[in-house]
């Protein structure tokens, strides 16, 4: 690669970041599940003192207040040669990090549900190229706002249907959160109550409709709400809800035993408080454990 450059830190956070989110798969009980191995790190060509070097790393960053805590986990050759809880779980009530500590990884849900709606492509229940309106009829005549900020909004119709393919990969233009002037009462009733008045995801998508499109499907790519569509479309595909989609064809065959979209009351305890950084670059509170928040 060229033209970027990246520090010795900057690398070892984000590899820290790795073994982090490898630590969730980990489960509440690794250490004594059977089907786990636990080595030293020289049974598998691995240097203990500099494995080590990962908990100074973390600690530095627990010690900065630029973290509250992390758990890490290093594995080769299928067995587990480092796993380490460090810090707070939740800082403010003094509760230590421990090994089976659930975290809130935002954004997750994005590559989880698409690879759901992949495994029923693999299957050949539909072609990227579908359009979406074959499953959400509310969008076969959808159209697209041009002025944004216009007092009176211009729509026009799309200049091609938005497809599968534009859904899972944000080139859609869809949005759930419509905004400018110009609204319509159907768009500002949906924008006040966030697309929360109606029982399913399927139904909150199929109001969605009034609102236009950011631009012509394909032409631009914009980080968002695609991934709801990407939800709805494996419900209507698969004939299952997306929750049972989810667990009985990934969570379960995985032995993700502990992910989420919302924690199960009996298991939030166990949660990690969400910190964001505060203008100094230091860690402030931003979701309680004490809450059953989205894994998002």
């Amino acid at each position: 690669m060229t033209g970027v450059r990246t520090s010795r830190k900057s690398w070892l956070a984000a590899a820290v970041g790795v073994l982090l989110a490898a630590a969730l798969l980990a489960g509440p009980s690794l250490r004594a599940a059977e089907d786990v191995v636990v080595a030293k790190p020289e049974s598998v060509g691995m240097s203990s003192e500099r494995l080590k070097r990962i908990d100074s790393f973390v600690q530095e960053y627990i010690d900065a207040d630029r973290i509250a805590g992390a758990v890490t986990l290093v594995a080769r050759k299928g067995k587990v040669v480092h796993f380490e809880a460090q810090g707070w779980r939740d800082k403010e009530n003094g509760v230590p990090m421990t090994e089976d500590t659930i975290f809130v990884l935002m954004s997750m849900t994005k590559p989880i549900v698409s690879t759901a709606l992949m495994m029923l492509f693999e299957e050949g229940r539909f072609l990227l190229d579908d359009p979406i309106s074959k499953w959400i009829p509310e969008y076969e005549n959808h159209t697209v706002r041009l002025n944004r900020d216009g007092v009176r909004p211009l729509t026009v119709p799309e200049a091609r249907p938005v497809t599968v393919r534009h859904v899972l990969t944000h080139t859609s233009g869809l949005t759930l959160n419509p905004q400018g002037k110009g609204l319509s009462q159907a768009q500002i009733d949906y924008a006040t109550n966030h697309g929360k008045g109606w029982p399913t995801l399927a139904e909150r998508v199929a109001h969605a409709a009034v609102i236009p499109g950011a631009f012509h499907p394909g032409d631009e790519w914009q980080y968002g709400d695609s991934t709801d569509y990407v939800a709805v479309l494996v419900e209507k595909i698969s004939g299952r809800s997306i929750d049972d989609f989810l667990r009985e064809r990934i969570f379960e065959p995985l032995g993700m035993t502990d992910t989420y979209y919302y924690v199960p009351q009996e298991k939030v305890e166990r949660m990690a408080s969400v910190y964001r950084p505060d203008e100094n670059g230091k860690i402030e509170l931003m979701v309680s454990p004490t809450f059953r928040e989205p894994t998002r």
